[in-house]
């Protein structure tokens, strides 16, 4: 319902808030095309903060130049995708992004999916 969707916005934009992310912060959205990135989209609208989505299955250098770019806080993930005969984990792809990466952000949070734990 709309009252349930309204909860889970407001229950992720308290957890941003709680990781720092505020009005102007920047999140990097790292997961597949599942309803909890648009929740993450919204709770990040909800604070004023700007996201910027980069669709999951990314390699780690392409990830990490995003993350450059961005100089997210927090970055959003999902802890796999889903292709028609592979299961995708994007955990290690976020890990590499990171080490790679210049811009170090301050937290990460992960959506777990039964496929494939991170």
């Amino acid at each position: 319902t709309y009252g349930e969707l309204r909860d889970e916005i407001a229950t992720l934009a308290a957890v941003l808030t709680d990781l720092g992310v505020g009005k102007g912060d920047r999140v990097v959205i790292y997961m597949p095309m599942v309803p909890e990135a648009m929740v993450g989209m919204l709770a990040c609208a909800r604070l004023g903060a700007v996201h910027s989505v980069v669709f999951g299955g990314f390699a780690a250098n392409e990830l990490a130049k995003r993350i450059e770019d961005a100089q997210p806080k927090v970055v959003l993930a999902a802890s796999c995708g889903l292709e028609p005969n592979r299961v995708v984990a994007y955990k290690p792809l976020l890990d590499a992004a990171i080490t790679a990466s210049a811009h170090k952000p301050d937290s990460c949070l992960i959506f777990q999916r039964p496929q494939c734990r991170a």
